[in-house]
């Protein structure tokens, strides 16, 4: 998972609310607001306003998993080796490959 700073995913969540995206339907018109939005941070982090992201593209996937998936769950569901994931409580998540547990 990556660190998105929340005021960013907050920047988009309002975004797609003013432009009437549904996240549901629409994850690529969530995907070019993310896009649009990190640049826009990347940017500012130049006049040392807010700190540059570490990982740009990583971000934008966060940001789509946050708002169009299922958060910090998505990665692992897109994986296609992962053939079962067990949620305990959210600090406890275990998945399954090739027929063995992580």
């Amino acid at each position: 998972m990556v660190s998105v700073p929340s005021m960013l995913v907050d920047e988009v969540r309002a975004e797609v609310r003013h432009l009437g995206v549904d996240p549901a339907t629409d994850p690529l018109a969530v995907r070019r607001l993310a896009e649009e939005a990190t640049r826009r941070h990347e940017r500012r982090s130049l006049t040392g306003v807010v700190a540059a992201l570490d990982d740009e593209p990583g971000a934008v996937g966060e940001i789509v998993s946050r708002l169009s998936g299922l958060g910090v769950l998505q990665p692992l569901l897109d994986d296609p080796e992962i053939e079962e994931i067990w949620v305990n409580d959210p600090s406890r998540v275990f998945v399954a490959r090739h027929g063995r547990h992580d």
